[in-house]
C-alpha cells in the first residue's frame, strides 16, 4: 500500500498539490491533502487509511516549508517516509544574516489585517515562485478569499515560523527523510538549509537524502522535479546507517 498526506506552507492552500496529486495517482498512490484553511477552503486534517501492520506499507508525509511544523504530529510520527520541501528546523539563522530577515518578518506580521495585507501577500507569493511564473488570477483569488479566521491563523503561524528553533515535533527517528532544496529559493537562507540537514543527521537513525533542484524557487512547479521525488519514494531501498 502506498499513501501520501501533503501539507502546504504558510499562506498557501491545498490547491498547490493539484499536479502532484495527478502524477502520483497515475502510479496508484493514494493522495490526501491537509488544508490549514487560510482562505475559503474548509480546514481539513486527513488521517492514514492503512495500519502499520500491513506488509510493504509506505506512508509518506510531504511537507512544504512551514508545513512540516503545521502537520498533525501523529500523522508525522506514523509516516514511514517524509519529504521536506524547502523546509527548516530554525527559520531565522543564528548568525549575522538574521537581522534583515527578522525585520522583514515583523513587517509581514504588522501588515496582516491592515490595508497593506494584500500587497504583502502578493509580494510573498511572487517571491516564493521565482524564478518560475505564478498565475496572477490565482494570487488574486487567494487574497480576496482570506477569511477572518484565516487571518488569525496567518498571524499565529507566522509567529510559529519566527519562533521555530528545532525539528518538527513528532518526526520519527526511524523515518526515511528526503530533503528537497531549491537553489534559487528566495525565501530560505543557505544557513537555514544547512541547519536542517545538521539537525536531521543528529536525530535520525538513517542519513537523510538531499536533492538540490537548480531551476526551482521556494515553491516546486516543474513536472520533471515532481517525478524526481516520486522516483525516490518508489525506488529508495538502501538505507545508510548514521
Amino acid at each position: 500500500m502506498k499513501e501520501i498526506i501533503a501539507m502546504h506552507g504558510w499562506a498557501g492552500d491545498s490547491n498547490q498539490w493539484s499536479n502532484w496529486e495527478q502524477i502520483f495517482k497515475c502510479y496508484e498512490w493514494e493522495w490526501r491533502n491537509y488544508e490549514r484553511g487560510y482562505t475559503a477552503l474548509s480546514p481539513h486534517i486527513p488521517k492514514w487509511n492503512h495500519n502499520s501492520n500491513q506488509v510493504k506499507l509506505k506512508r509518506v508525509a510531504i511537507c512544504h516549508s512551514l508545513g512540516s511544523h503545521l502537520i498533525d504530529k501523529q500523522v508525522l510520527y506514523s509516516a514511514t517516509h517524509v519529504v521536506l520541501i524547502n523546509s527548516f528546523s530554525r527559520f531565522i539563522p543564528s548568525g549575522k544574516e538574521n537581522r534583515p530577515i527578522k525585520l522583514a518578518l515583523n513587517r509581514m506580521m504588522d501588515a496582516i489585517n491592515t490595508p497593506n495585507e494584500a500587497s504583502m501577500l502578493r509580494k510573498f507569493h511572487v517571491k516564493a515562485y521565482k524564478p518560475n511564473h505564478i498565475d496572477a488570477d490565482s494570487i488574486e483569488s487567494n487574497l480576496i478569499n482570506i477569511s477572518d479566521l484565516g487571518r488569525v491563523k496567518l498571524k499565529k503561524d507566522l509567529k510559529l515560523l519566527i519562533d521555530s528553533d528545532s525539528l518538527p515535533i513528532g518526526l520519527n527517528t526511524l523515518a526515511n527523510v528526503l530533503i528537497v532544496n531549491s537553489e534559487e529559493d528566495n525565501i530560505l537562507a543557505n544557513q537555514t538549509k544547512a541547519k536542517l540537514a545538521e539537525d536531521l543527521r543528529k536525530h535520525l537513525k538513517f542519513l537523510p537524502k538531499i536533492i538540490n533542484l537548480q531551476d526551482e524557487g521556494h515553491s516546486i512547479t516543474k513536472i520533471k522535479n515532481i517525478k524526481k521525488i516520486k522516483h525516490w519514494l518508489e525506488f529508495d531501498h538502501a538505507k545508510n546507517m548514521v
